[in-house]
């Protein structure tokens, strides 16, 4: 049989996991898809919308940690001359501490020269360092302590860049920077190891020590995963770009790439200040219907990274039709607020149908609201968008940000902010 997802690294337990998932709509077992039980928005909001981040919370992500004690921003460098004059280059740490104990995040941020009044701005984690997807060489490098490779796994190790990777094509393509600032957009970004190293000792070297303790977090009765510790990252992103005079508090947008566009999701449900989420090929555990037996699955989830979840997802390994919630409610939990769902055409491990599907089985809880939803039903061509109040693009090529997708992303958010 052809080793469809491999890599040479896999040791033979991986890769038979690998070889497990499903790829043949065909083979998809018959599944259901819950709706919305409210009969209006405000009875959702009110009861609903509660109950349903607290069963995501109690059987996938874990709960998010509250905001820290003390949260201070200081900016520790600025250049007005940033990309040849298209931007501001602003660096601010930013201070978390609780109990005693402090961790500090590392943001960059560029704001458009050429803007009348304050703009919006797109926030979103990186994985190799703050340095690593700017050609703009005045970036600090900031990047923190590494650890070893398991199992000689390249998803559990430190594969950040090095002070000589400036920048890394594959991380600076994703910010699409000079095309932002034409729109009159602002970009920031954080490293995601600021946050939680992914890895599953990567504890002590969080943020996580703040609430609670190691061995906590190694037993069963583990609050959170590295998810939700992501996503409380992106709520203090948050809290730093509504301080920042030049930006639009009401108009922030988070998104993430893989594992990042689960967390986009996350965070974006239990965040209403957040006005617009992106997901970009988050497949399971993000905006792909779980229930939809079609690639990775929750096996390959608790093989692989067991350190993004709570204890309580084991049950449903193997068992995936049986979790009581499904992705569509998580987007819907955003509602009414504004979701981009990006996929790419070779990523068929994160199901790019089960991504669109998602999107249009979220639309019944935008209607409570008497809004649209997805923009259509019909799964698109390549690289043609649909708009609504979620947005969907299926992007040609692999499992990555592309440019078509910024070019999309940024006139949905045209036609919703600039009207």
């Amino acid at each position: 049989m052809t080793k469809r997802f491999a890599h040479e690294n896999f040791s033979e337990d991986i890769q038979r996991q690998a070889d497990q998932m499903n790829l043949d709509e065909a083979a998809i077992p018959p599944y259901t898809v819950p709706g919305p039980r409210s009969v209006s928005g405000s009875d959702f909001l009110l009861k609903e919308r509660p109950a349903l981040l607290k069963e995501f919370a109690e059987n996938i992500y874990g709960e998010i940690p509250p905001r820290c004690q003390e949260l201070d921003f200081q900016t520790v460098a600025e250049d007005p001359d940033a990309f040849d004059g298209l931007a501001t280059r602003r660096e601010i740490v930013i201070r978390c501490a609780q109990n005693g104990k402090a961790r500090f995040l590392n943001m960059l941020l560029y704001i458009p020269n050429r803007r009348e009044g304050k703009v919006p701005v797109f926030f979103g984690m990186n994985f190799r360092g703050n340095h690593a997807g700017t050609r703009d060489q005045g970036v600090r490098y900031t990047i923190s302590k590494r650890y070893p490779t398991l199992d000689n796994s390249p998803r559990k190790c430190d594969n950040r860049a090095s002070e000589t990777e400036r920048p890394m094509p594959p991380e600076e393509k994703r910010w699409g920077h000079e095309k932002v600032f034409a729109r009159g957009y602002a970009v920031a970004t954080i490293c995601y190891w600021d946050v939680y190293p992914d890895h599953p000792y990567g504890f002590n070297d969080s943020i996580l020590p703040l609430f609670f303790d190691e061995k906590t977090f190694l037993s069963e009765e583990r609050p959170c995963g590295a998810i939700s510790a992501w996503a409380w990252g992106y709520q203090r992103a948050v809290d730093c770009l509504e301080t920042q005079p030049e930006l639009d508090r009401s108009r922030i947008c988070i998104h993430g790439l893989s594992r990042l566009g689960k967390t986009a999701l996350w965070a974006g449900a239990n965040d209403p200040r957040i006005a617009l989420t992106v997901s970009c090929c988050s497949g399971t555990l993000g905006a792909k219907l779980s229930h939809r037996y079609m690639g990775e699955d929750f096996n390959w989830i608790q093989l692989w990274n067991p350190h993004w979840v709570v204890p309580a997802f084991r049950k449903y390994v193997n068992h995936d039709r049986e979790i009581p919630v499904d992705q569509n409610q998580l987007i819907g939990c955003i509602a009414p607020r504004l979701v981009y769902i990006m996929s790419a055409s070779e990523d068929e491990y994160a199901d790019p149908k089960g991504e669109f599907l998602c999107g249009v089985e979220a639309s019944p809880f935008y209607k409570l609201f008497g809004a649209e939803g997805m923009g259509g039903t019909e799964f698109p061509p390549v690289d043609t968008p649909l708009s609504g109040e979620i947005g969907y693009i299926c992007c040609s090529g692999g499992h990555d940000f592309h440019p078509v997708g910024w070019d999309a992303l940024l006139d949905f958010a045209d036609h919703h902010w600039k009207k």
